[in-house]
C-alpha cells in the first residue's frame, strides 16, 4: 500500500470538504465556494442583540423586580416557547391572532410561538390541578408577536410578570397591583400611574349605545387604540355600530374619565354598578392595606386588547406613554383556565414589558450606573510564563474572583490598556522575577498604584 504524505492528505481532505458541502444560493449566485458571504447577515427585523454592558443593565433591573416577586411568595415557572396553536388563539382577540408566529411541524401539528405568558400558565394550572391553592407564579421570559417594529415595540421582547390563581375579587387584584407598583418602583421608575377599569362597565356602556353582542369585541379593540389614534378614530369606528349619535358623543366624552366622578347613564344594568363598587373597593384595599394611595386612577378608556379578561383591567403609563405605550398591564381572567380544559378558577395577573421599561428608565436617567471596576487581568510578559499565569488565575477563580488571562501575546502596554478599557480593577503582571520570588506585581487600575503581593496571600493556599 502506497504511503500518503501529509501534504496529499491535507489536499484530499480539502477536496472532500469542498465537494461534500451543500450549495447555498442567494438569488442565482452559488456562494458555496466563497469563504465569506457576499452580503453580511443582519439580525431579523424587530429583534435586538444585547452586548455585555446592556445585559448587565437588564440583569440588574430584572433581579430587582424578581426580588419583589419573591418577597410576595411567588415562585418562578418557565413554559415552552411554542404551544398548540388552538390554545394560543382561544381567547387572544382577532388582532393578536394575526400577530402569532404560527407554523406546522414535521408531524403536521399546528403550533405557534407564545405571544404572552398568561395562557400557557392557565394550561399549566389546568394540567396540574393538585397544586395547592392559591397558586402564585412569576415568570421572566421572551415572547413573540409579528407586528410593525417601532420604538418600544419589537417582534421579540421579554415580559416579567406574576399570576395569582384561586383568589377572587379585590384581595387578589390588590395584591397583584401592589406587586406591579412595587416592582416598577424597585426597578427605578418614579413617574407612572396605573390606569384601572372594569370591562363589565365598558361592555354595559356599549350595550347602552346599542352595539350588538357580536360586535362588542370589535368595539373594545377600537377603544383600546384611543391613546394611539385619538378620539376621532374611536368615534368613527363605533359610528357604524351605533344608531344614536348623541349617545355615541356622550360615550366618547366619558372615555378617559373616572367612573366615580362622572354621571353615568341611569339606564345601565346592575352589573355596571357592581363593577363601579368593585373598583372602589380595589382602590380602598390599595390605600388602606398596602399604603399605595394616589398611584392608581380609574380610567374608562382602558380595556386591554386580549379577549380573555372578564372584569378588572389596567395599564401602567408614564409620561412617555404616547411614544412607547404602556410599560405594564394586566387584569382578571376568571374563565380562562376553564376554557383551556380545567375547572373554573378565579385568576388575576400582570406583565411588565421589559424593553419598554428599560427604555423609559433610560429616558428618565434612572438606570443604575454600571458597577465599579472589578476582577483581575493576569498578564504574562512572555509566552513561557503563560501556564504559570493560568495557574494563578485558576487559584483566584477558586476564590470566586473574575479573572481573565492575557493570551493574545500582545505587549505589556497594550495589555494594560485593554485591562483598563474593559473595566478590570487589578492587573497582575507575571515575569521571571514573579515566578522565581512567588511575589506578584499587582497594579490597581483605579488608583494607579502598584505593589508586590505574595501569591499565597493573594490567592490563598
Amino acid at each position: 500500500m502506497a504511503s500518503t504524505s501529509p501534504e496529499s492528505t491535507e489536499g484530499t481532505f480539502r477536496r472532500a470538504w469542498t465537494h461534500s458541502r451543500l450549495p447555498f444560493v442567494r438569488g442565482k449566485r452559488n456562494i458555496a465556494r466563497s469563504t465569506q458571504l457576499a452580503v453580511p447577515y443582519e439580525r431579523p427585523r424587530g429583534t435586538k442583540d444585547y452586548l455585555p454592558s446592556e445585559c448587565e443593565e437588564r440583569r440588574a433591573v430584572l433581579d430587582r423586580m424578581k426580588s419583589v416577586f419573591e418577597s410576595y411568595g411567588y415562585g418562578e415557572v418557565m413554559t415552552p416557547a411554542f404551544e398548540h396553536l388552538e390554545l394560543l388563539v382561544a381567547k387572544a382577540g382577532e388582532e393578536v391572532v394575526d400577530q402569532i408566529y404560527a407554523f406546522t411541524d414535521k408531524a403536521g401539528r399546528k403550533l405557534g410561538l407564545r405571544f404572552e405568558l398568561t395562557t400557557p400558565i392557565a394550561r399549566i394550572v389546568a394540567e396540574n390541578l393538585s397544586l395547592p391553592k392559591p397558586i402564585r407564579f412569576y415568570y421572566i421570559q421572551p415572547v413573540w408577536r409579528y407586528e410593525e417594529p417601532q420604538r418600544g415595540r419589537l417582534r421579540e421582547f421579554w415580559q416579567a410578570g406574576v399570576e395569582l390563581i384561586g383568589v377572587p375579587g379585590a384581595p387578589g387584584d390588590a395584591e397583584v397591583l401592589a406587586v406591579l407598583i412595587n416592582s416598577l418602583r424597585r426597578a427605578g421608575l418614579s413617574s407612572f400611574k396605573v390606569h384601572v377599569n372594569d370591562r363589565r362597565l365598558v361592555e354595559a356602556l356599549l350595550h347602552w349605545l346599542g352595539v350588538r353582542p357580536e360586535l362588542i369585541s370589535n368595539a373594545l379593540r377600537a377603544i383600546d387604540k384611543l391613546e394611539k389614534k385619538g378620539a376621532e378614530y374611536v368615534e368613527s369606528e363605533l359610528a357604524s355600530m351605533v344608531s344614536d349619535k348623541s349617545r355615541l358623543r356622550r360615550f366618547i366624552e366619558l372615555l378617559g374619565s373616572d367612573p366615580l366622578e362622572v354621571q353615568l347613564p341611569s339606564e345601565l344594568p346592575a352589573v355596571a354598578m357592581e363593577a363601579v363598587d368593585a373598583l372602589e373597593q380595589l382602590l380602598q384595599e390599595l390605600e388602606d392595606g398596602y399604603g399605595l394611595a394616589g398611584l392608581a386612577r380609574l380610567d374608562l378608556s382602558v380595556v386591554r386588547g386580549l379577549d380573555y379578561y372578564t372584569s378588572l383591567v389596567y395599564e401602567a403609563k408614564t409620561p412617555l406613554g404616547g411614544e412607547l405605550g404602556s410599560v405594564a398591564g394586566g387584569g382578571r381572567y376568571d374563565d380562562l383556565i376553564q376554557l383551556v380544559g380545567g375547572p373554573r378558577i378565579p385568576a388575576t395577573g400582570m406583565a411588565i414589558g421589559v424593553e419598554r421599561l428599560l427604555e423609559t428608565l433610560r429616558a428618565e436617567g434612572a438606570l443604575a450606573p454600571r458597577s465599579g471596576r472589578s476582577g483581575y487581568y493576569v498578564i504574562p510578559v512572555a509566552p513561557q510564563f503563560r501556564r504559570y499565569a493560568i495557574r494563578v488565575a485558576e487559584r483566584l477563580r477558586a476564590k470566586g474572583e473574575k479573572v481573565v488571562v492575557e493570551i493574545t501575546g500582545r505587549k505589556l502596554a497594550s495589555a494594560l490598556e485593554a485591562a483598563d478599557r474593559l473595566g478590570y480593577k487589578y492587573a497582575v503582571v507575571i515575569g521571571q522575577r514573579e515566578v522565581e520570588s512567588g511575589a506578584l506585581t499587582i497594579r490597581d487600575l483605579e488608583a494607579w498604584k502598584e505593589e508586590k503581593v505574595p501569591l499565597e496571600l493573594l490567592a490563598g493556599s
